[in-house]
């Protein structure tokens, strides 16, 4: 705050000398320097994320995220320190003070009150107190916005992100892309890749997550699968809107959700769900092929009744097959994001994971499809 006062200071003293002062040594007058009205509104840097610990009905205090972007919204997110429960997440408007040095929340946001400095944002008493005055202590700091663009890819990477609605500019929900059971529409960030299984075709390109926690995709491709016309559609309407610059927004009140948001503000969210990594660290991978039909299980885990048929294939670096595939073998386990049709052979490059079981008797390795290397129809 002392930076403030002395720009008060500075322009009441460049008032007094605004008026016209005549010198002996030439019969000019002298022109008067305008007066320095820069407001922290007007001449910081002030959109951005800010943490720290505010006061709160907890003695220790609340852990507080606040986001503040430049259309005037906010959004809060706060959990009591050391307490084991779900942070609460508020949105909702701010308005700038007549000072232009200070903020408002509106009612959601309980009409906390900001003075915006450099980097941080001090807390201020609200009115009935010493009103506009700081809370001792009471700051939040400006977060890297690199390291939130890093800390956002870090946690895009840890989930398989699953499309729960899509909607328009008007809130609308868009048909073509509403949810099915039997076609998901899934988000897998790795590195700078980003693959999606899509209603109908697989795409796979590159993404990148600026400081302004924007997500551009770059050089798509996809397979060719023929479908109904309508997962046709939907595919399309998907490609569209991930050719557009998206708004990346994440929260985690009551489950983990990711909102991709365009300038039209069509809105994609997602539910997250740990990725096996995240859970149990490096899979090993291995290529599995399997079998056109179901076969009995020998010891069916309850409620199988049938199994699928593998045997282990192996793969140069080119891509071709080499050596002996291994003995058929029935595999008890499933394999994640892989659904079999009877009549229909695949090969797939599979991650394999170990795990703790979750019952005595019950498996502890894990199988996620990686890829469909091939996929062949087998007549009876």
């Amino acid at each position: 705050m002392k930076a403030l006062f002395t720009a008060f200071i500075l322009a009441a003293v460049l008032c007094a000398c605004a008026q016209p002062m005549e010198r002996v040594a030439t019969p000019e007058p002298m022109t008067a320097k305008p007066v320095d009205s820069h407001t922290s509104r007007d001449s910081l840097d002030w959109a951005g994320v800010y943490e720290g610990v505010l006061p709160g009905a907890d003695p220790a205090g609340t852990v507080t995220r606040l986001t503040l972007n430049r259309d005037g919204t906010y959004e809060r997110v706060t959990l009591p320190v050391g307490r084991q429960e779900a942070a609460r997440t508020v949105r909702g408007s701010f308005a700038w003070q007549s000072s232009g040095n200070a903020i408002r929340l509106d009612e959601p946001g309980g009409g906390q009150q900001f003075a915006v400095g450099e980097g941080r944002l001090l807390l201020l008493h609200p009115e009935g107190g010493p009103a506009g005055t700081p809370v001792p202590g009471a700051v939040l700091a400006l977060v890297s916005q690199a390291a939130t663009a890093e800390g956002f890819a870090q946690t895009l990477e840890r989930y398989r992100w699953s499309l729960e609605s899509a909607t328009d500019g008007q809130n609308r929900v868009i048909e073509a892309l509403s949810p099915r059971k039997d076609h998901p529409v899934v988000f897998e960030f790795s590195g700078t890749r980003l693959g999606i299984q899509g209603p109908c075709n697989r795409m796979m390109g590159s993404y990148r997550i600026s400081a302004a926690k924007q997500l551009t995709v770059s050089g798509m491709a996809s397979t060719n699968m023929a479908c109904a016309p309508e997962l046709m559609l939907a595919d399309a309407a998907l490609s569209g809107i991930l050719a557009k610059p998206l708004q990346v927004e994440m929260d985690s009140d009551p489950a983990v959700r990711l909102r991709l948001v365009s300038a039209s503000r069509e809105t994609l969210t997602f539910t997250g769900r740990a990725t096996p990594e995240a859970l149990y660290g490096p899979g090993s991978i291995v290529f599995l092929e399997v079998a056109a039909r179901h076969v009995a299980c020998a010891d069916p885990p309850p409620p199988n009744t049938s199994c699928l048929q593998v045997r282990e294939r192996r793969f140069d670096t080119q891509g071709l097959s080499v050596g002996e595939p291994g003995a058929w073998r029935t595999l008890h386990e499933n394999i994640e994001g892989f659904t079999h049709r009877e009549g229909e052979s695949n090969v797939l490059r599979v991650k394999r994971f170990n795990r703790p079981a979750a019952s005595p008797g019950a498996s502890s390795t894990l199988y996620v499809l990686d890829l469909i290397v091939e996929t062949r129809i087998v007549t009876p």
